[in-house]
């Protein structure tokens, strides 16, 4: 679907917490229904915006040498956004830098309507991801018409005009933190001296049990505003539920479903009104139990929720508001402490982030990314997106590469499999090896695809096809034959591949090599192992 840009939906989401935070009430001269409202209204804008994570370390922890480095890698990871621009709410652009340990990787981000383009250091070339591709006329099972494909195309510009409506519900609702205030400030946004009403707040991790409290006995007393938000969500989703509904009549079975529910599909008023009576008998029962139900939940080590939110959980805010409401600047830090985090070395995790808008609702445009070189199409792509994959188009040298491959190790596999003994049928729910004279023949479709690998029957040929990505290595066996290849060189099979009730079955150590993954043996427990870094 539709989306809108990380800069701008991440300064979206920050403004409107801090605005539902807020409450309803105006604050000194800062309406914050209309400060919410005009969230929503951006339709064009620049800026720039910043992210950054910092772990601070335990310094009395007993750590792996493995732990201790994954830690001074990420302890402080930054994004910056130094250009970002929105030409509508289908088209933008961003340029930045993802900084972490020494390394900084820069970006080059634009969407187009549908169509999303990433160029990032370290890939051979752009990657696009047509999202509209994903509305296939199948999908899992279910036929998707012109129609319903139109409408889902369409909801996320629904959403965005709906929701003033229901944010503002939230807002209206919810109770004001203790620490929360509102004075002018002066500020320069983009060289533009402005005016502003600077909205700050502060919510420590003790106020959240009574804010979420007060928020829900507030919702029970807003029976109006309930059922405004439920018609809300009806109007936005129902048209494309009655979509599903007659696709799905296609066959009797659905046809009857259809007949079923119709009426109440169609007649909004008993729709919006059963819905009402159940979240409220539910809300009723949730307020009541509330106290107890908090009591209850767990927090870390043994401990209760109350314990875990406590003071050292705090989240601070300023908004800088200019003349029209529209929010031009803002400034975050989080701060999370977990007593649970101090045996991985981690005392807290600090969260900061800044932004800065100018250009609102004026005309834009954004910077396209170059595509002339060719792009590398994700969802166009054939098989499965896997990690491997996903590697195998960035430049093995490129710090991008050795962040995922090296430092995360998303492409390392390990996969076990037990022979069963004779008789043993426990395990028949799993893909089962079995032993042929001394060599372990395991199933090639399950050992391939945990390995991230395509694999391709040619039923003429009676061949499996094995292509790895991540190494490029291409093996062909061919039913019933000792000979396989490896990119065309040819190596003799223990054992040649065959047919087990429709299922191919191979040496296990050929098709780990050739994929160069180790395969090892564990006697006692007749279990195989393949591992592969």
């Amino acid at each position: 679907m539709k989306k809108r840009s990380w800069n701008f939906k991440a300064g979206l989401m920050a403004s409107a917490l801090a605005l539902g935070l807020a409450g309803c009430a105006p604050v000194g001269t800062v309406d914050v229904n209309k400060a919410i409202s005009n969230t929503y209204s951006v339709k064009s804008a620049q800026g720039t915006s910043n992210l950054t994570l910092e772990l601070v370390q335990t310094p009395s922890a007993s750590l792996t040498s493995e732990q201790k480095r994954i830690l001074d890698l990420f302890k402080n990871v930054k994004i910056d956004i130094t250009d970002s621009k929105q030409e509508s709410l289908t088209k933008a652009s961003i340029k930045g830098t993802l900084s972490y340990g020494s390394s900084k990787i820069p970006f080059h981000f634009t969407m187009t309507d549908m169509d999303y383009t990433i160029d990032i250091e370290g890939a051979k070339k752009p990657i696009v991801i047509r999202n509209s591709a994903a509305f296939s006329s199948q999908a899992e099972g279910i036929t998707l018409t012109a129609e319903l494909q139109k409408q889902l195309q369409e909801l996320t510009l629904k959403a965005v005009d709906s929701m003033p409506k229901l944010v503002g519900f939230f807002t209206n609702n919810f109770p004001n933190p203790k620490k929360i205030s509102a004075e002018e400030a002066s500020i320069t946004v983009n060289g533009e001296s402005l005016q502003t009403q600077k909205l700050s707040l502060e919510i420590k991790g003790g106020e959240v049990i009574g804010l979420v409290k007060g928020f829900l006995q507030n919702v029970l007393k807003d029976e109006e505003g309930l059922k405004e938000f439920i018609a809300v969500i009806y109007d936005l989703y129902m048209p494309i539920v009655k979509e599903s509904m007659k696709a799905a009549a296609a066959d009797e079975a659905g046809s009857m479903q259809m007949e079923q529910v119709a009426p109440f599909l169609e007649n909004k008023t008993l729709a919006v009104e059963f819905i009402f009576t159940f979240l409220k008998s539910t809300l009723e029962k949730a307020v009541a139990e509330f106290d107890q139900t908090v009591d209850n939940l767990p927090g870390s080590e043994g401990g209760s929720l109350k314990e875990v939110l406590n003071d050292n959980q705090s989240l601070k805010m300023d908004l800088y508001l200019d003349k029209d409401h529209f929010t031009r600047k803002s400034e975050m830090e989080m701060n999370l402490a977990v007593p649970a985090w101090a045996e991985q070395g981690i005392e807290a995790v600090k969260i900061t982030s800044t932004s800065e808008v100018w250009d609102i609702n004026k005309p834009v445009t954004i910077d396209k990314v170059d595509v002339s070189g060719g792009v590398t199409d994700l969802v166009s792509d054939s098989g499965r997106m896997t990690a491997s994959k996903f590697v195998s188009l960035l430049e093995p040298q490129s710090d991008l590469y050795k962040l995922l491959k090296n430092d995360l190790k998303i492409t390392k596999k390990q996969i076990s499999m037990q022979v069963p003994a004779p008789g043993d049928d426990s395990l028949s729910f799993l893909p089962q090896p079995y032993n042929e004279q001394g060599t372990v023949m395991v199933p090639v479709r399950f050992v391939t695809e945990q390995l991230d690998a395509e694999i391709e029957w040619d039923a003429a040929a009676k061949q499996v096809k094995i292509t790895d990505p991540l190494t490029g290595s291409v093996a062909v066996l061919t039913i019933d034959s000792k000979e396989a290849t490896v990119n065309g060189k040819a190596f003799a099979l223990e054992q040649p591949a065959v047919l087990v009730e429709g299922s191919t079955y191979v040496p296990v150590r050929f098709v780990a090599e050739s994929m160069s993954a180790k395969v090892g043996w564990t006697q006692e427990t007749q279990t195989v192992e393949i591992t592969r870094d």
